[in-house]
């Protein structure tokens, strides 16, 4: 029997062939801009995840984060199928593969950091902190070895290579389960610290876990004081007058098949989340 993602990958064609028949006869509106989210990419991973996205330059523009924003405001035209590339939690590998991967290519990307586990350094510190915040259930034994944070200076780098921070909480919290003074040290303190560290003004946040249930509307009230663009971990195109706190993103894996990838980048799973969408949406409209 196919496992779901096997099933998806194998109707590539079929989501290609839709759309390309819905654009023709004008059903669907044109332009087609997603963003996709990684999180660590661990160094087996590297030369795949190279090949993604050299494979991906075939079809579609890597924009920059700059960009990314002039369309969504409606500033500038999508004039190609476009990507914007993001990374969750701030990982050390990041860094390794925006010196070796990224920056040969000529794609730059947003970095989305969780403030405290940049302040670690020690492996003892980051492997407790990545068990008990980013990754619950694992044990410190059980951390990769390579889950190591990426210091300030690792994001000076980031930067200076013409990268963008974005915020990730203070402590890879799940914003639907604090309140109050915490809720406020997680989402405005922690894009603060980040400010005061690295000298830059954060204006994108993604919040984390991604799915609804890890979110609240007091959260993104809270978030939408602060910050200008949101960015959740629920699929869908952002081409179609999204609002800059609703931006959709489609998670990926470095072993994703090429044909798995592109079934995301058509739209082929964007109806498991237009429910979950539909109420997110709602929270910022009440």
């Amino acid at each position: 029997m196919l496992s779901k993602h096997n099933l998806l990958a194998a109707c590539y064609p079929v989501f290609q062939l839709k759309n390309f028949v819905s654009d023709r006869l004008g059903f669907r509106l044109k332009g087609k801009l997603r963003v996709l989210l990684y999180h660590d990419i661990a160094p087996i991973n590297y030369l795949r995840f190279g090949d993604q996205l050299t494979h991906l330059q075939k079809t579609c523009s890597f924009i920059t984060p700059q960009h990314f924003i002039e369309i969504l405001s409606g500033v500038k035209t999508i004039d190609e199928p476009s990507i914007l590339l993001t990374f969750d939690d701030g990982f050390f590998s990041n860094r390794v593969v925006a010196e070796k991967i990224l920056n040969p290519l000529g794609i730059k990307a947003l970095f989305f950091i969780v403030s405290e586990f940049a302040e670690l350094g020690t492996k003892d510190d980051w492997r407790g902190f990545v068990s008990r915040h980013i990754w619950p259930g694992l044990t410190e034994s059980e951390v990769p070895d390579h889950w190591n944070n990426m210091s300030w200076r690792d994001l000076e780098f980031l930067l200076d290579s013409g990268h963008t921070i974005g915020a990730h909480t203070a402590h890879h919290a799940r914003l639907s389960k604090v309140s109050g003074f915490e809720l406020e040290g997680e989402i405005v303190e922690s894009a603060d610290l980040i400010e005061n560290k690295l000298g830059i003004s954060v204006e994108h946040f993604a919040y984390t876990f991604g799915d609804l249930a890890s979110f609240s509307p007091k959260a993104l009230a809270l978030a939408r004081q602060r910050f200008q663009f949101i960015y959740t971990g629920l699929r869908g195109n952002n081409s179609l007058g999204v609002p800059p706190w609703a931006i959709r993103r489609d998670a990926i894996n470095p072993t994703d098949s090429h044909a798995l990838v592109g079934a995301y980048l058509e739209g082929g799973a964007d109806y498991l989340y237009r429910k979950s969408l539909k109420t997110y949406e709602s929270w910022g409209l009440s």
